[in-house]
């Protein structure tokens, strides 16, 4: 034994022994699972559960990035975004990923590219986002949801880049799309265009 502590094979997953539901509005649920530790012990473990979701950078034909400002309540501020959304019962996330599009930043693309897929907190959050690259895009609205109140505007990418890395951005799903982005069109070489699933969902 190192340093480093316990070599990998002595790891051992937690058992899951039932959930039981806590509340539940509309996409939004905060469950309680009873897990049994390695060691025999029982805890209980609280999980808030949103399902999928994805987002898109929308990249235009001047080599702009379309993003949205909305309030966000959590932050008490206005805040630049990509669009994105939940996943609807029965939607891919391509398809989700499209009709945000349309409904936020009121455009379709022509060519959608998955950079990849992630837990943004996988010890409480049970949410895969998924991230894709929109580019040849044409106008095609859809009416945004009823509580979104938008800003738009198209910002060159270097200046949302740095948007991203100065805190101007605060969104952690846009800073690391925005991030990706750039790793996919700066140094194409670099990034895989067989991005990896995040958790099989």
């Amino acid at each position: 034994m190192g340093f480093w502590g316990m070599c990998v094979s002595e790891l051992k997953p937690w058992k899951h022994v039932s959930s039981r539901t806590l509340y539940r509005r509309e996409r939004v649920v905060v469950r309680e699972d009873l897990l049994e530790l390695p060691g025999g012990q029982e805890r209980p473990y609280a999980v808030l559960q949103l399902g999928g979701g994805a987002g898109v950078v929308p990249l235009t034909a001047h080599d702009e990035v379309i993003l949205v400002r909305q309030y966000r309540h959590v932050t008490r501020g206005f805040c630049w975004e990509i669009p994105g959304g939940g996943i609807q019962p029965g939607e891919s996330p391509e398809e989700a990923a499209q009709r945000e599009l349309r409904e936020e930043a009121g455009c379709r693309a022509g060519r959608l590219r998955r950079l990849g897929g992630f837990w943004p907190n996988n010890a409480y959050l049970d949410e895969v986002i998924h991230v894709y690259l929109a580019e040849d895009l044409v106008s095609d609205p859809l009416p945004a949801d009823q509580d979104e109140q938008l800003e738009r505007r198209a910002f060159p990418f270097q200046e949302a880049l740095a948007m991203a890395q100065d805190d101007r951005i605060t969104c952690g799903l846009t800073k690391l799309a925005i991030l990706w982005a750039a790793v996919a069109t700066r140094a194409p070489g670099l990034f895989s265009s067989g991005a990896p699933s995040a958790g099989g969902k």
